[in-house]
C-alpha cells in the first residue's frame, strides 16, 4: 500500500487546532494584524502593500535579504564543511543549520541558477554567480550518472540529507533513481544558461548531454504516460515503481529550444523530440488538466494521476508568456492555465483563505495544499507577463497584490518561510521555496513591469538574453552591460534621464516604439527599454557622462605623405571622421571610421594632397 508522506504532512491535525486559536492572518480569526513576523500594511483601498519601510522598494529589499542569507549567514554542515545548501534541502529558521530531509539537488540548483542569472544583472552582485557556479561544479563532479548507464552522464535529482554524493536518497526517491524532467530543468536553467553567462564549456557539454539523453529516451506518451516517466532507474532505464506520469514537459522543451536556436548539439534530434513533447503537452494536460507529479519528496505511488499541482501549469504558462511567438494560441493556453491554477489552488485550503487583503494566494499541490510564497510569486509573475503583453490592468493588479503578499514571507533577517500555516505545520525553510523559486519570480515580474523596481536607483530589470557583465558606475550616471546575444531587448529603471544609448560604440536612435532597433524612455517613471539587433556592448549615459570624442594635438599634422591626428574619448567609442572642402556650402562626407580602443585611435587621410583645403569634423557612431 502506498501513500503520500512527507514531513510537510505530519502535523495536519495539530495545525487545524492552531488555526482556530488565532493569529497569522488565517481565515476564521479576528486577530489578523500580522503575517508571520510583519505587521500587515494596507493602502487606501484596504489592500496589501509590502511591509518594508519604503513599500516602493519592497521587492528589491526581499530579494536582497533572501540572497544575503545564503551568501553570508547560512551555516556550513559540520560533517563536510560545505554550506548547508550543498547537502540539504532545508534549514532551521532559528539556527540556520541544515535540516534532515532529502536533498532536492537538481531542482534546487536549477532554481538558484535561474535566480542568480537575473539578479546579477539587476544588482551587479557577482557573489550570487559565484555561489551558483560552485553548486554546478559540485553537481557535475558528485551528482552525474556514469557514462555506461542507460541514462548516461546526466544529473541525479535528489540525494540523502547531508550526503556529499548525489543519487542516494533512500527515503522517497530511491537510490539510483532520477527524474527526467529535472534533467531538463538543470540542463536549461543551470548548465546552458550558465554557459551563456560564464563561457564555461563544461556547462555547455553538460547541457548537450542532458538534451541528447532526453531526446534519446523520449516516447510518444498518452493519457497515462508522459513523454518521460516521472521517476526512472538511472542504470537500467526502467520506470521506478510504475510512476509513468509527470506533466513537467516544458523544462526539456526549453532546453531543446535554446540549443536549436544556438545551433548546438544534435539539433535534428532535438527538434523531433521537442515536437513530440509539445504535441503531448497540448493533447493531454493542456486539454484534460492532469497536471500531476513534480515534487521530489512525495512518496512513490504507482500510476497516480491525482496529485496535481500548480508548478507544472504555472511554468508552462510562463514559457508561453515569455515566448508567445512559439504558439499561435498562446493567449488562450496561458489564460486557461492561470484560470485553472486560481480555481484549483487559489481557494480556501487548510483553513487559509485564497484571498488575503486583496491578494490571491496559491497552494502547492493536492498532497500538500498549503499557501506558499514561491507558488504565489509564480502566479504573480505569470500575470505580470500577461499584463506586459496585453495591457490588461486586471492582470497587473493580480500580479501586484500577490507579490505584495509574498514579501511578508521574508523576515527581516532574510529567512523566508513558505507560508504562515505551512510554517506552523513544518517550521523548516526550503532553499527552493524561500530562495531559488522565490527570487526568480520577483525578477520575472520586474522584467515585465520595470516600474516596480525602486525609484531613484539604476537597475537592469529584464532581458531576453543572458547578460554576461554589468557595471553600475557610482561616479556617473551611466550603466554598461554586455549581452550574450547580439539581438535582444532589455528593460531598465533609471535614476537619471538618458541622452544616448550606444551599442558597440554606435548610438541607437531614440524612438516611440521598438518596432526597430532603438530606445524608448518614459520620463514619468524612469523606465528605459532598448532593442539592439547587432552588437553586445551597451552603454547608457546622461548628459554629464555622454561620451565625447576630440582631436588631440598629439600626432596632429602631416607625416610620410599623409595627414592625420589622434582622436581621444570614451573607450571603444566608434567615431566617424567627416570631411568637406567648403564650410560655406559644406557637403560633409565620411572619410574614416575609428574605434577608440582603450580611449584613443589615429586617423590618417592619404589623399589630403588632392585638395587645396580640407576641413574635418568628428561624429559619434555610424556615418
Amino acid at each position: 500500500m502506498f501513500q503520500y508522506l512527507s514531513h510537510r504532512t505530519g502535523r495536519v491535525a495539530l495545525f487545524h487546532g492552531l488555526i482556530l486559536a488565532g493569529g497569522c492572518g488565517l481565515s476564521g480569526t479576528s486577530a489578523a494584524a500580522t503575517l508571520d513576523t510583519h505587521t500587515v500594511v494596507l493602502d487606501g483601498q484596504g489592500e496589501i502593500i509590502p511591509w518594508t519601510s519604503d513599500p516602493g522598494a519592497g521587492y528589491d529589499r526581499v530579494m536582497f535579504l533572501s540572497w544575503d542569507l545564503l551568501l553570508n549567514h547560512i551555516l556550513k554542515d559540520p560533517n563536510n564543511g560545505l554550506p548547508a545548501y550543498y547537502t540539504h534541502s532545508e534549514y532551521d529558521p532559528n539556527t540556520l543549520a541544515g535540516e534532515d530531509w532529502p536533498n532536492n539537488v537538481a531542482g534546487k540548483h536549477a532554481m538558484l541558477a535561474d535566480s542568480a542569472s537575473m539578479y546579477y544583472y539587476y544588482s551587479g552582485n557577482t557573489g550570487v554567480v559565484n555561489l551558483v557556479t560552485g553548486l554546478l561544479n559540485f553537481h557535475l563532479q558528485h551528482g552525474t550518472t556514469p557514462t555506461n548507464y542507460f541514462w548516461a552522464g546526466v544529473p541525479y535529482s535528489t540525494a540523502a540529507s547531508g550526503s556529499t554524493n548525489y543519487g542516494n536518497d533512500n527515503y522517497s526517491e530511491g537510490v539510483g533513481v532520477l527524474e527526467p524532467d529535472k534533467i531538463g530543468e538543470l540542463g536549461y536553467h543551470g548548465y546552458l544558461r550558465f554557459y551563456e553567462l560564464t563561457g564555461n564549456t563544461n556547462y555547455l557539454n553538460a547541457a548537450i548531454t542532458c538534451a541528447d539523453q532526453l531526446a534519446l529516451h523520449i516516447r510518444t506518451g498518452d493519457a497515462t504516460h508522459s513523454p518521460w516517466a516521472f521517476r526512472v532507474v538511472a542504470q537500467t532505464g526502467a520506470t521506478s515503481q510504475s510512476e509513468e506520469y509527470c506533466a513537467d514537459a516544458v523544462a526539456p522543451i526549453r532546453l531543446f529550444d535554446e540549443l536549436i536556436r544556438l545551433g548546438l548539439g544534435n539539433t535534428n534530434n532535438y527538434q523531433t523530440a521537442r515536437q513530440t513533447a509539445w504535441n503531448w503537452l497540448v493533447a493531454y494536460p493542456m486539454t484534460n488538466r492532469v497536471w500531476a507529479n513534480y515534487f521530489e519528496d512525495v512518496m512513490p505511488k504507482p500510476n497516480d494521476l491525482s496529485n496535481v499541482n500548480q508548478y507544472n501549469p504555472g511554468e508552462t504558462a510562463c514559457y508561453l508568456l515569455e515566448h508567445p511567438e512559439l504558439d499561435p494560441n498562446w493567449y488562450t493556453h496561458a489564460t486557461n492555465l492561470l484560470g485553472y491554477i486560481e480555481t484549483t489552488f487559489g481557494g480556501t485550503d487548510n483553513g487559509e483563505s485564497g484571498l488575503e487583503y486583496g491578494a490571491r494566494v496559491i497552494s502547492e499541490q493536492n498532497a500538500y495544499k498549503y499557501k506558499m510564497a514561491s507558488h504565489t510569486s509564480r502566479f504573480a509573475a505569470d500575470y505580470a507577463l500577461l499584463y506586459s503583453l496585453t495591457g490588461d490592468t486586471n492582470a497587473y493588479d493580480k500580479a501586484y497584490r500577490s507579490l505584495n503578499w509574498c514579501t511578508y514571507m521574508c523576515r527581516s533577517n532574510g529567512v523566508v518561510i513558505e507560508g504562515p500555516a505551512e510554517f506552523i505545520n513544518s517550521p523548516a525553510c526550503w532553499f527552493t521555496d524561500g530562495h531559488g523559486d522565490y527570487i526568480r519570480h520577483f525578477m520575472l515580474a520586474l522584467g515585465a513591469v520595470p516600474g516596480w523596481a525602486p525609484a531613484g536607483q539604476n537597475h537592469v530589470t529584464g532581458s531576453t538574453t543572458v547578460i554576461k557583465s554589468v557595471t553600475y558606475d557610482p561616479g556617473s550616471n551611466s550603466v554598461a552591460y554586455t549581452t550574450f546575444d547580439n539581438a535582444s531587448t532589455e528593460s531598465l529603471r533609471l535614476a537619471f534621464t538618458p541622452v544616448a544609448v550606444f551599442v558597440n560604440g554606435t548610438p541607437l536612435s531614440q524612438r516611440s516604439d521598438l518596432s526597430q532597433p532603438g530606445w524608448v524612455f518614459t520620463a514619468t517613471n524612469g523606465v528605459l527599454r532598448i532593442r539592439h539587433d547587432t552588437g553586445t556592448n551597451v552603454l547608457i549615459v546622461d548628459q554629464s557622462s555622454n561620451p565625447q570624442a576630440q582631436i588631440s594635438e598629439t600626432g596632429f599634422g602631416s607625416n610620410t605623405n599623409t595627414f592625420g591626428f589622434d582622436i581621444t574619448g570614451a573607450s571603444n567609442l566608434v567615431v566617424v571622421v567627416q570631411a568637406c572642402t567648403n564650410l560655406t556650402d559644406a557637403g560633409w562626407l565620411p572619410v574614416g571610421t575609428n574605434t577608440l580602443t582603450d580611449g584613443s585611435s589615429y586617423f590618417s587621410d592619404p589623399v589630403w594632397t588632392n585638395f587645396s583645403s580640407r576641413f574635418y569634423r568628428l561624429s559619434v557612431g555610424s556615418p
